[in-house]
């Protein structure tokens, strides 16, 4: 949990539009430094970080560029942070984090799963597997590959896979490998990342204010 003087000073930071002028914005239109009511709390947008959708195997750009974006945010409530995720397809779709897990604690064939594991899900296009007792099928249509791009000063980005599963109620879990350093260390595998996740919409949250306010 942050500490009282981080919670302060972004408190200070707050001035929230009035009510009529938030007509026409939501999560698309936000960027670091902006405000947003969810969960009944209020959150301060700190980072704001792209990926942008390439091909599987080669990790190239395509012919049409897709972004994926993603929302650090802080509850200026209880100190802590989470992340929402943004994309629009045909629709706005837009997903809140709930958990960022390890590796161990996801099962394959009721072993804690591997590297190798995900890719033979992903050359045989299904496979389940169960975290804390629920099982989550997993999703080809949904499993993408991108370049990260932490700020705008990053040109080149880095590369990244997200393995995608989903449960019977709807909700998700992603697996990103990160692939950036894939010829280092002693067994050439990259760094991973898992973390469960939900759909939320715009209506359930209030955009207060959509950037930083210099004093």
């Amino acid at each position: 949990m942050k500490n009282i003087t981080e919670r302060l000073t972004a408190i200070r930071g707050l001035n929230p539009m009035v009510e009529k002028a938030r007509t026409g914005f939501d999560i698309t239109s936000i960027n670091q430094g902006g405000y947003i009511e969810l969960n009944d709390q209020t959150w301060k947008v700190i980072n704001k970080f792209k990926y942008l959708d390439v091909k599987w195997s080669s990790f190239k750009r395509r012919k049409t560029d897709y972004w994926v974006t993603e929302l650090e945010l802080f509850s200026l409530n209880t100190g802590e942070s989470i992340y929402i995720e943004w994309e629009r397809d045909d629709t706005l779709e837009i997903c809140q984090t709930d958990a960022v897990l390890k590796l161990r604690d996801i099962k394959y064939n009721g072993k804690s799963i591997k590297q190798k594991d995900l890719e033979a899900i992903a050359d045989e296009e299904e496979g389940e597997v169960v975290v804390n007792g629920t099982s989550y099928a997993y999703s080809e249509d949904d499993t993408w590959a991108g370049l990260f791009f932490k700020d705008t000063s990053d040109n080149d980005g880095i590369p990244m896979r997200a393995y995608e599963f989903e449960s019977s109620n709807g909700d998700y879990l992603t697996v990103e490998t990160w692939h950036e350093d894939d010829h280092e260390g002693d067994d050439n595998r990259p760094d991973r990342e898992a973390f469960l996740s939900h759909d939320i919409t715009q209506q359930s949250m209030a955009i207060l204010q959509i950037e930083g306010t210099q004093k």
